[in-house]
């Protein structure tokens, strides 16, 4: 419907989630005291070495496809060993999922870097009103939901 525009998916909120999940423990399920500090350690050291272009945006809630893939990957060479751990905390399955929503914050990123400076230009121009609003709030989705929103400072 046309109200689902408004407050549209964004997946880099939808991935946000597993964050919280990593950090959580189940009831009944014994998680080792240090994990979440290790985490939480390993994570934060190789985005202080990513500079402020990765830190802020995380810092404010903000998820972004180029801070995201480069910190997991450093994370992956930083602890190597503790990869394994987090994929057995978490679960398959919901892993899996939040790759989904990974891959989609990669694609709102490329739609909006690539196609809203096109679509821009044709959208401006549409003579339909409820049209033209539609296609605004998927680029707004585009935008949001890929973190796009972050400004950064200069």
């Amino acid at each position: 419907s046309d109200l689902a525009e408004i407050n549209a998916y964004t997946p880099n909120l939808s991935a946000a989630w597993m964050f919280q999940k990593a950090m959580s423990a189940r009831m009944g399920k014994k998680v080792n005291s240090k994990f979440v500090n290790r985490l939480l350690a390993t994570n934060f050291d190789v985005m202080n070495e990513m500079g402020p272009n990765t830190m802020m945006p995380f810092l404010q809630d903000v998820v972004r496809i180029d801070g995201l893939v480069g910190s997991l990957a450093r994370s992956f060479v930083a602890d190597p060993a503790f990869m394994p751990e987090i994929v057995a905390h978490v679960g398959i399955p919901t892993l899996v999922e939040w790759l989904g929503h990974v891959s989609m914050i990669a694609t709102y990123n490329a739609l909006h870097t690539v196609a809203t400076p096109v679509m821009t230009l044709f959208v401006d121009k549409m003579e339909d009103p409820k049209e033209r609003f539609l296609w605004r709030r998927r680029m707004d989705a585009w935008k949001f939901g890929s973190g796009n929103d972050y400004v950064f400072e200069e």
